[in-house]
C-alpha cells in the first residue's frame, strides 16, 4: 500500500512536469524579472534585447530565454533561471570563427555539408562548450551538434 501511495505521488508530480517540458511560451520583455535582465547585461553590456520566452525544462526547472543582437549584429540568446543563474549563452558565429578541428571533424563525418547558420554555446564563464550548425547535405536540411574540440559530431535533426 505504501509503495502504491508513493508511486501515485510521483506520477502526480511528474506528469505535469513532463507535459510542459520543453514548451516555450512567449513573454513580454517587461515581464522578465529584473534579476534575469541584470544577469544578461552583466555578461554582455552591449546587447539589445528583442524578445523573450519561458521554458520549463524536463527536470521542472523554469528558464527565461532572452533573444537579442550584439553590437556587431550577431544574434545571441541567454537561457537564465529565475534565480539569475546562467544555464547557457548561444551566440551566432561566422564560419571563419569556427576552429579548424571542428571544421575538419564535420568534413570527415558529413562530406559536402554546407552550413547556413552557426551558433556557439557558451558556459556562464563564456567558454565555448559546443557548436550547433544548421545547413544542407545534398537536398536535405539538417542540424548538427559538435563538441568544442570536434571529437563528437551528432546529427541532431533531419
Amino acid at each position: 500500500m505504501r509503495i502504491t501511495s508513493v508511486t501515485a505521488c510521483c506520477v502526480t508530480l511528474l506528469i505535469p512536469a513532463l507535459t510542459f517540458a520543453g514548451e516555450e511560451k512567449p513573454v513580454a520583455l517587461s515581464a522578465v524579472p529584473e534579476l534575469v535582465v541584470k544577469t544578461v547585461h552583466e555578461r554582455m553590456d552591449d546587447v539589445t534585447l528583442l524578445s523573450a520566452n519561458t521554458e520549463t525544462e524536463a527536470d521542472g526547472e523554469f528558464v527565461y530565454e532572452l533573444q537579442g543582437r550584439m553590437k556587431d549584429g550577431r544574434k545571441v540568446e541567454f537561457d537564465i533561471y529565475e534565480s539569475g543563474k546562467v544555464q547557457e549563452i548561444e551566440i551566432e558565429f561566422d564560419a571563419d570563427m569556427v576552429p579548424g578541428a571542428v571544421v575538419k571533424a564535420i568534413e570527415r563525418k558529413l562530406p559536402g555539408f554546407k552550413p547556413v547558420f552557426i551558433e556557439a554555446s557558451h558556459s556562464k564563464s563564456m567558454k565555448v562548450t559546443g557548436y550547433e550548425f544548421v545547413g544542407n547535405l545534398g537536398q536535405q536540411q539538417i542540424d548538427i551538434e559538435v563538441s568544442a574540440d570536434g571529437r563528437n559530431v551528432v546529427v541532431a535533426d533531419r
